[in-house]
């Protein structure tokens, strides 16, 4: 029981400290999308929006898992909804709550555009994880450039930052 405890709060440690790097990996796609220079160090240059994507994190987290609970479609409903929040802190200076409403609006206005691309994503996913997963190496990047080219579209970029 105290090695689930320690288990559990390293298992936490760990994927709360991988957002901001997750988040640098979404604005890599962004800059690919607008043409901009990328560098790996991208990835490791968002540590400063740590508590505001932790706090986006958590409360996204709950909302879709208060929406699996209540039936399975508002699950995924907001799973996807809420893809845009990480770049909208990012990218716009938002706070947690108005980048996830703003994207929650914004992708419900094409929801079943997103929700046909996941699909296809998630089948491109899976196919390549057939050859003992060596088409991550590409399927990876495509989904990240994807959503680069997606937020760009709805909301636009503003001027390169990092």
């Amino acid at each position: 029981s105290f090695l689930v405890l320690i288990t559990g709060t390293l298992n936490f440690i760990i994927s709360i400290l991988s957002y901001p790097f997750i988040a640098g990996i979404v604005m890599m796609g962004l800059h690919r999308a607008i043409n901009a220079s990328v560098s790996y160090k991208m990835a490791f240059s968002y540590f400063s929006y740590t508590l505001p994507i932790i706090i986006a994190s958590i409360c996204m987290s709950i909302m879709i898992i208060l929406g699996f609970f209540l039936l399975v479609l508002p699950g995924i409903y907001l799973s996807i909804a809420y893809m845009f929040t990480l770049p909208l802190i990012i990218d716009k200076n938002m706070d947690f709550w108005q980048a996830m409403e703003t994207s929650r609006k914004a992708v419900t206005q094409h929801w079943f555009k997103f929700f046909f691309t996941g699909v296809l994503m998630m089948i491109i996913y899976l196919v390549s994880t057939i050859p003992l997963g060596l088409g991550l190496i590409w399927t990876i990047p495509m989904f990240v450039a994807l959503q680069g080219v997606l937020y760009r579209r709805i909301f636009g970029v503003n001027p390169v930052q990092s």
